[in-house]
């Protein structure tokens, strides 16, 4: 049983060891590059727009998330996932309790699509996303 443990906790060990060198440092350490798609719950293309990827602190009750990084990208209508490139300061990061995303996507100053379900940050570099599109 004992030699059973130890591999189990072995491969954890490497496992481990494998998400975090996914993970693109830039030189001076303080930073990393994330990267990941956007797809539609309603297994459709994602809409066209500007897509917003936030990564927040959004474990605190009764305050707003706080912002630990932000980007945009364009989508045509026609893709059924979105790429993305994140850059992640390391010291807000590791200040959240509770890391998470916050996708919009947006076309001529309206709300086409959003992420209604928390969508958490648990490691690694390669984040797969999903938004819902808003009914009017």
């Amino acid at each position: 049983m004992v030699a059973t443990r130890r591999t189990l906790l072995g491969l954890m060990g490497l496992g481990l060891l494998a998400v975090s060198a996914c993970v693109s440092e830039d030189e001076g350490g303080d930073s990393f590059t994330l990267t990941g798609a956007i797809s539609n719950v309603a297994n459709g293309p994602v809409p066209a727009g500007t897509v917003t990827i936030r990564l927040e602190e959004q474990g605190v009750m009764d305050v707003a998330a706080k912002l630990i990084a932000e980007t945009s990208v364009s989508s045509d209508g026609k893709a059924n996932r979105v790429p993305f490139v994140l850059q992640v300061p390391k010291p807000e990061l590791d200040k959240a309790a509770d890391a998470g995303f916050t996708i919009s996507v947006e076309r001529d100053g309206r709300l086409i699509a959003t992420n209604t379900t928390k969508q958490r940050y648990s490691g690694g570099s390669n984040i797969s996303l999903r938004i819902e599109p808003i009914l009017y």
